[in-house]
C-alpha cells in the first residue's frame, strides 16, 4: 500500500487480509510465499492431468508395462518374497525387469508405502509418477539456478519443463522421465560441488549415479554425460582442470566418505551386473531383439549363439527420433494427439519464439555448450538419418546395447529450455541507448511476432498459440517501453502465463482424445495361487489400449495368473524352452506343458500328467521363486516340474540338496524316493536376493545421508 509500511514477523501462517484494488490479498511471510508460488504450477499440472492420475484414463504402452512390473515387484515384496523369477509367462523365465526398471530408487518405494496406507496399486503408482516427475522438475530448477544465476529465470525453466511433453507423455512412456530425472540432479550436484565442495553435493552426485544405474539402461545417461564432458573440455578447459583438482583434494581429505561412495556405486550396479551375468550364461535369450530385420533362421541362429548387442538396422530404423517426430507436428494438430503414441514431443510455444527472437544476440560459451549438446544428441537420436549413430555404433561398445534412440529426445527438451530462457535473460538485459533504438527494437518485436503468426497459420495452430504470440508481443512492447518490469510480480506472472497458456489447451485436448480409452487395470493385492493346469486361451480385454500391445503382455504380471503354455517370440525367455518351442512347434509344446507336473516311473516312457492334487502329490507352498511338493509315492518316481530349466534352479528333498536334471530338453526334474517326502524346487541365481536387497537399502541410505548433509549445509 503506497505510503504505508507494514512490519510482518516471520510466521508460517496468514497474518492479515489486505484489500488492494478490490481483490483480497493473502499476506504471508516470504518463505511461505515462495513455497506457494513454487507449488502452484504443480497444482495446475495435477488438475490438467487429473483423469490420468485418478485412473479414469488407464496407463498405456510402456508405462503400462512399467506399472505391471512395479506391481509384480511390490506385490511380491509385500508378500515377503523378493521376486527373481516369473513363473506365469513363457513357461517361466527370469524376472529381467528387476534390474532395469527403477525399482530400487528411494522414491519408487512410495508405491509400497501408499499401498500399506490403504491405496490400491494403481492409485499408488500414479501418485508415484507425479511425485517422481515433480522431483525431476525441482532438480531442473536447481540446475537452471546454477547455470543462469537467477532464481526467477530458474522458476521459468521449472514451469517450461513441467508443461512440456515430458509431463504429458509419461502416461504412455514413463521411461523418458526415469532416465532424465537422475541426469538432471547429477548435473546440478556436479555444478554445486564445483562452486563449493561439500559433503552433501558430493553425496548427491553419487546418489544420482546410483539412481541412473537402476533406471532403464544407464547408457542414455552415459551418452549425455560424455557429450557434456567433451564439450566442457573444449570450451572450459581451465574450469574443468580446476574441478578435477577440487575433487581430488576432496577425496584425499574425505577418503572414508569416498570409500563409502565407491561401495555404494558398486552395490547399486549389482542388479545390472547380475543381469549381465545371467545374459552371458546362455540360460536366457531375447529373441524379439533380433527378429525385425532378419529371416526366421537368422533370428534363431543369432539368438541361440548369444551374439552380443543388436543389429544396427533394428536400432537405427525402429527406434530413431526421425521416424517418431514430424517437424510440422511440433506446432500443427497438437489438439489431435493420440493416446496411442509413446513419442510425444512438444514444448511451450514461447520457447521456440524466444529462440527466434534472440537469434541476433551475442552468444557465450554456455550457449555454445547447450546448443552443441542439443545438436549432437539430436544427430545421434535420428539414427539412420545421419552418419553420427553408425559411427558410434561401430566404435563405442555400449551403442550396441540400447535400441530406442528416441529416448534421447528426453534430454533435448531441457537443453532447449535452458538455452531459450538464457536467451530471454539476455533479451531482458538489453537497454536501448536512445529513443530511436527503443522504437527499432519494438518494431523488430512486432515484425517477429507477425512472422510467427503467419508461419503458424500454415500449420493450423490452436487458438492458444495465437493468444500466446499476442501476449508475448504485448509483454515485450511494455517491457522495452519501460511500463513493465520483470522484477515486479505482474511481470513474472505474465512470463509464467506465456509458458502455460498454449500447453493448457494442448493437455485439455489430449485428455479429451484419451477419454475413449477408459478401462480398469488390475490393481488389487494378490497372493499367487498354484494351479495344476495352464489355460488354453489367453486373457483378453476390449479396452482400446490393448490394440497397440497384446493384453496378455500385461495381464499376467499384474494379476499373477498363468499364461497359456506357449513361448512365441517374447522379449525374454529361458534358452531351452525357446529352443524346444522352435523345434517342436508351439502347438505340440502347449499340449504337453499345459500340465505343470508329470510323473515318470522310468525314462524313457510316456509319463503321467498330473491334473490335480491327490494323496500321492500335493503342493505345500508356492511363491514366484519356489514350490514345495508333498509326496507319498509307492515307488521311486521322476517328478518333472514343467517350468523352464536354468542352471540357477536348485532342488532339495527333505532339506537335502539334490541335482536338478534338465528333463524333456527344457524343464526340471528330480528323482523322488518312495514314501513321504517334501520336494522343493527353488531359484537361486548368482547373488540371490541379497544383490537387490542391498541395492535398495544402500540407495535409501544414501538418500537419507545426502538430505541430512544438505540440510546441515555440510
Amino acid at each position: 500500500v503506497p505510503g504505508t509500511q507494514y512490519i510482518i514477523k516471520n510466521r508460517a501462517i496468514p497474518l492479515f487480509f489486505l484489500k488492494i484494488g478490490g481483490w483480497p490479498y493473502f499476506c504471508y511471510n516470504a518463505p511461505m510465499r515462495r513455497g506457494l508460488t513454487f507449488v502452484l504450477p504443480f497444482f495446475l499440472w495435477v488438475y490438467l492431468h487429473r483423469d490420468f492420475l485418478s485412473g479414469a484414463i488407464p496407463l498405456n504402452l510402456d508405462t503400462n508395462t512399467i506399472y505391471g512390473v512395479t506391481k509384480y515387484y511390490f506385490n511380491n515384496v509385500l508378500n515377503g518374497v523378493m521376486p527373481l523369477w516369473d513363473p506365469f509367462v513363457s513357461l517361466g523365465r527370469p524376472f529381467y525387469a528387476l534390474s532395469i526398471c527403477n525399482l530400487f530408487n528411494p522414491l519408487t518405494q512410495l508405491v509400497a508405502i501408499l499401498k500399506l496406507l490403504g491405496l490400491n496399486y494403481h492409485q499408488a503408482f500414479t501418485i508415484y509418477l507425479a511425485v517422481y516427475f515433480w522431483f525431476g522438475c525441482v532438480g531442473f530448477y536447481f540446475l537452471a539456478k546454477q547455470i543462469l544465476k537467477d532464481t526467477r529465470m530458474a522458476f521459468l525453466c521449472y514451469i517450461a519443463l513441467m508443461f512440456s511433453s515430458l509431463g504429458t507423455g509419461m502416461f504412455t512412456q514413463f521411461t523418458l522421465v526415469e532416465i532424465l530425472v537422475p541426469t538432471l540432479w547429477f548435473f546440478y550436484f556436479v555444478l554445486a560441488f564445483a562452486h563449493g565442495p561439500k559433503q552433501g553435493t558430493f553425496l548427491g552426485t553419487i546418489l544420482s549415479i546410483m539412481m541412473a544405474l537402476s533406471a532403464y539402461l544407464p547408457f542414455y545417461f552415459l551418452t549425455v554425460v560424455c557429450l557434456c564432458a567433451l564439450g566442457c573440455v573444449v570450451l572450459f578447459p581451465k574450469e574443468m582442470l580446476d574441478m578435477v583438482k577440487v575433487r581430488w583434494r576432496f577425496k584425499s581429505t574425505h577418503w572414508r566418505l569416498s570409500l563409502l561412495c565407491a561401495a555404494g556405486v558398486l552395490i547399486a550396479a549389482g542388479p545390472l551386473l547380475s543381469y549381465k551375468i545371467l545374459d552371458a550364461s546362455g540360460d536366457a535369450v531375447s529373441p524379439g531383439r533380433h527378429c525385425q530385420y532378419t529371416t526366421a533362421q537368422e533370428c534363431y541362429d543369432r539368438t541361440m549363439n548369444q551374439h552380443g548387442g543388436m543389429l544396427y538396422e533394428e536400432i537405427a530404423r525402429s527406434g530413431g527420433l526421425g521416424e517418431r517426430i514430424d517437424v510440422g507436428y511440433l506446432f500443427a494438430h497438437l489438439d489431435k494427439m493420440t493416446y496411442g503414441s509413446d513419442s510425444l514431443f512438444f514444448m511451450p510455444l514461447w520457447i521456440y519464439l524466444l529462440l527466434l527472437l534472440s537469434v541476433f544476440l551475442k552468444v557465450d560459451k554456455t550457449n555454445v555448450l547447450l546448443a552443441g549438446m542439443a545438436t549432437a544428441i539430436g544427430l545421434i537420436a535420428l539414427g539412420d538419418a545421419t552418419p553420427a549413430h553408425r559411427f558410434l555404433y561401430e566404435h563405442v561398445f555400449f551403442f550396441k546395447y540400447f535400441r530406442n534412440l528416441f529416448f534421447l529426445g528426453a534430454f533435448l527438451i531441457p537443453l532447449l529450455i535452458l538455452l531459450a530462457i538464457k536467451q530471454l535473460q539476455a533479451l531482458l538485459a538489453v537497454r536501448p541507448s536512445s529513443t530511436f533504438a527503443k522504437k527499432m527494437i519494438i518494431v523488430g518485436i512486432v515484425l517477429a511476432h507477425a512472422a510467427a503468426i503467419v508461419f503458424l497459420r500454415q500449420y493450423h495452430a490452436m487458438p492458444s498459440a495465437y493468444a500466446t504470440l499476442l501476449l508475448s508481443a504485448g509483454f515485450f512492447i511494455l517491457h522495452y517501453s519501460g511500463a513493465l518490469r520483470v522484477g515486479m510480480t505482474p511481470g513474472m506472472w505474465t512470463l509464467a502465463l506465456l509458458l502455460v497458456l498454449q500447453p493448457v489447451s494442448v493437455v485439455n485436448a489430449y485428455s479429451a482424445n484419451a477419454g475413449e480409452f477408459k478401462c480398469v487395470l488390475p490393481s488389487a493385492h494378490v497372493v499367487p495361487q498354484w494351479s495344476w493346469v495352464r489355460p488354453d486361451q489367453p486373457a483378453t480385454s476390449s479396452c482400446r489400449i490393448y490394440q497397440f500391445v497384446p493384453y496378455e503382455d500385461f495381464w499376467y504380471a499384474m494379476s499373477m495368473r498363468d499364461a497359456p503354455a506357449k513361448v512365441g517370440i517374447p522379449q525374454a525367455a529361458a534358452r531351452w524352452t525357446f529352443e524346444l518351442s522352435q523345434r517342436l512347434g508351439e502347438e505340440r509344446l502347449a499340449a504337453y506343458a499345459k500340465y505343470k507336473v508329470h510323473l515318470y516311473d522310468r525314462v524313457p516312457s510316456s509319463g503321467e500328467a498330473v491334473q490335480g492334487p491327490s494323496g500321492q502329490l500335493d503342493v505345500a507352498h508356492f511363491d514366484v521363486n519356489r514350490v514345495i511338493f508333498k509326496t507319498q509315492f509307492d515307488r521311486r518316481k521322476l517328478l518333472v516340474y514343467n517350468d523352464s530349466f536354468t542352471q540357477s534352479w536348485r532342488a532339495k528333498i527333505d532339506g537335502q540338496k539334490q541335482t536338478v536334471k534338465r528333463t524333456n530338453d527344457a524343464f526340471k526334474g528330480v528323482w523322488v524316493p518312495a514314501g513321504e517326502h517334501r520336494v522343493e524346487f527353488y531359484y537361486a541365481p548368482p547373488g540371490g536376493q541379497w544383490v537387490y536387497v542391498l541395492a535398495a537399502v544402500m540407495m535409501l541410505l544414501f538418500a537419507l545421508l545426502t538430505a541430512h548433509r544438505l540440510y546441515r549445509r555440510m
